[in-house]
């Protein structure tokens, strides 16, 4: 069975908008009404949640708290793994159901070749990430530019050979509401926020408006 996870850390958030477990139900109606194959939602989280918790072993802040999803025996089957602040728009199935289960899927930012975490999709052990993962890591690849990224997808990215979802997605099928680049949004089945662009402060898209819910 697939797994759709998310990572929730209620503890204050110091680069961009504080989320609550408002955005974890959002998510999760958004996946319940544009999947129609049997999942597990899981949320990796600090707190209790009404949902399948999976508790936070580490104390990292951000981002790095994706790091755990690859906690050893964690899951078994596929996994897709959305940001918070992704949007589901329409019905994924299909695309879902092509993927390849024999490669580790992230997504490529418009224009610019940078990889993204918001979106990753795997199947089988890559326990490395977290086992090789260490107290120095977040300092190191937060400070250095990465091939153009910074932090846990910068770290993912290095030390798992991966692919491109959009490489077997239909065209359209991922959107952007990007902090650096003028995107035009057309009519997308995922929408991804990036930096301090957020469905928060972009209630005026239609796109919020229609799927935020």
């Amino acid at each position: 069975m697939l797994t759709v996870a998310c990572v929730y850390n209620s503890q204050p958030n110091t680069r961009g908008p504080q989320y609550s477990e408002e955005w974890i139900d959002k998510l999760y109606r958004g996946i319940s009404r544009n999947l129609s194959i049997p999942f597990e939602f899981v949320c990796l989280s600090n707190v209790s949640t009404k949902y399948v918790t999976i508790p936070l072993l580490s104390n990292s802040n951000h981002y790095w708290n994706k790091v755990e999803l690859f906690r050893k025996e964690l899951f078994s089957g596929p996994v897709l793994y959305l940001d918070l602040d992704v949007i589901i728009c329409k019905d994924i199935t299909k695309v879902i159901q092509s993927l390849p289960v024999d490669k580790f899927l992230m997504v490529q930012e418009p224009y610019r070749d940078i990889i993204n975490s918001s979106v990753m999709y795997w199947n089988g052990d890559y326990s490395h990430l977290y086992d090789n993962f260490n107290t120095h890591t977040p300092n190191e690849y937060d400070d250095i530019n990465r091939s153009g990224c910074l932090g846990d997808q910068a770290y993912i990215a290095e030390n798992v050979e991966y692919d491109i979802i959009e490489n077997y997605t239909i065209q359209g099928f991922i959107g952007w509401k990007h902090h650096k680049i003028n995107v035009p949004i057309n009519d997308p089945a995922l929408l991804i926020f990036t930096s301090t662009q957020k469905p928060s402060n972009n209630s005026d898209l239609d796109l919020v408006k229609k799927n935020w819910i």
